[in-house]
């Protein structure tokens, strides 16, 4: 698996470099890249918590990020509900039903519970919540600086290994 360099706690870049490596990843592994409408900033924002949290888009990593989300960061509940009603995560959540089926997508999370739990210490332990909806004066802070500042400790690469973890066609194996 690729290491991003956001994937590191001490990461230097700022949180827009963070989300053009991000990006990078995803179209160099042939993924769609989703893009906010005019009035919206949802996906950069969903976006800016893989980098500030360090994860990748495997199944597991998003439903770590998830755990994240949901008790690391300020967020309305209209927000997240925006993120999921999007056509592309709609269409994508069909597939991935039709391809694993629910019961391999709910055991994979209950596989992922003791990483999560690791997960809500380590919120308990941050300074202050993640602002989902990300202001722009962030994108131009470095992601060390910002994980400081809120208290943020990743997971490191070994917390990070899921065994036997799920492979589905849109699995990326570089």
């Amino acid at each position: 698996m690729v290491k991003l360099s956001f994937q590191d706690q001490s990461c230097d870049l700022t949180l827009e470099e963070g989300l053009e490596e991000y990006r990078a990843y995803l179209q160099a592994n042939g993924k769609k890249q989703l893009i906010d409408k005019p009035d919206s900033q949802i996906i950069r924002d969903h976006d800016a918590t893989h980098v500030i949290f360090g994860l990748d888009t495997s199944i597991e990593q998003e439903s770590l990020l998830d755990s994240w989300v949901l008790r690391g960061c300020h967020w309305k509940f209209q927000e997240l509900f925006a993120y999921s009603k999007l056509p592309e995560l709609k269409e994508l959540n069909k597939y991935l039903k039709k391809e694993l089926g629910y019961l391999k997508l709910v055991l994979a999370v209950f596989k992922l519970i003791p990483i999560k739990r690791r997960i809500g210490r380590r919120t308990k332990a941050m300074n202050k919540k993640w602002p989902f909806r990300s202001p722009d004066a962030l994108m131009t802070q470095r992601v060390c600086d910002l994980r400081e500042e809120y208290g943020i400790k990743i997971l490191e690469p070994e917390e990070r290994i899921v065994k036997d973890p799920l492979i589905w066609a849109g699995t990326i194996s570089s």
